[in-house]
C-alpha cells in the first residue's frame, strides 16, 4: 500500500511541476508578446487612438492623407486616403480635419523603405497659438498660423517607427487637415 501512495505522490508532484512550468511560459508570453506594431500600439501601450483593426502603419513615402473621419457628415465613405496613424491627442469624432485636444498630439509612420532627408508636409487650419513639431523627439520646426508647412525631418528607416509629435502651448489647438511624409 505504501508503494502505491508513493507512486501517486510522484505523479501528482510531476503534474504540479509541469503545470507550474506551463503557467510560467504563459506569463512570459503575456509579458513579451510577439505581435505586430499596430496591435501593440493600440491594445497594449494604447498609443494609437483610431486604429481600425484592418489598417497598417506601413507607409509608402509621398502618399498624402486627409486627416479626418472615415465618413462624411452624411455617412458616405471618403474615397481618398484617410489618416489612420493618429496617436493620442486628437478628437475622436471629426469630419473637417483632425483637431488637437491635448498639449501633445502624435502621428506615427512605419516606412516601407529607407529614405534620407525626408520632408514632412502638413496643411493646418484654425491655429490658435504656437505649435512645435518634432520628428523622433528632435524639433524640426513650428507654426503659428494657418497654412501649408514643410519640414526636413531627417532619415526614415524601413520598418522602424517614425514619430511626429505636435506640442501646443497651453490652451492652444489646431486642425490637421492633411499630412505627407516624402
Amino acid at each position: 500500500m505504501k508503494s502505491g501512495g508513493k507512486k501517486t505522490r510522484i505523479v501528482l508532484y510531476s503534474a504540479s511541476i509541469i503545470l507550474v512550468l506551463f503557467y510560467i511560459i504563459v506569463m512570459w508570453w503575456g509579458i513579451t508578446p510577439k505581435v505586430g506594431i499596430e496591435y501593440k500600439m493600440y491594445y497594449i501601450t494604447h498609443e494609437l487612438s483610431d486604429w481600425p483593426g484592418y489598417g497598417r502603419l506601413s507607409y509608402k513615402l509621398g502618399t498624402k492623407e486627409i486627416c479626418t473621419s472615415y465618413k462624411d457628415r452624411n455617412g458616405s465613405p471618403y474615397t481618398w486616403d484617410v489618416c489612420v496613424r493618429k496617436g493620442q491627442g486628437w478628437n475622436r469624432e471629426q469630419y473637417d480635419g483632425s483637431v488637437s485636444n491635448a498639449s501633445e498630439s502624435y502621428i506615427y509612420y512605419l516606412p516601407e523603405k529607407n529614405a534620407d532627408n525626408v520632408t514632412y508636409t502638413i496643411e493646418v487650419k484654425n491655429v490658435t497659438g504656437a505649435v512645435k513639431v518634432y520628428a523622433d523627439d528632435k524639433q524640426i520646426g513650428e507654426f503659428e498660423k494657418d497654412g501649408t508647412y514643410s519640414f526636413k525631418a531627417g532619415n526614415a528607416v524601413s520598418d522602424k517607427l517614425f514619430t511626429i509629435k505636435f506640442e501646443t502651448e497651453r490652451g492652444s489647438s489646431f486642425t490637421l487637415w492633411s499630412t505627407c511624409l516624402e
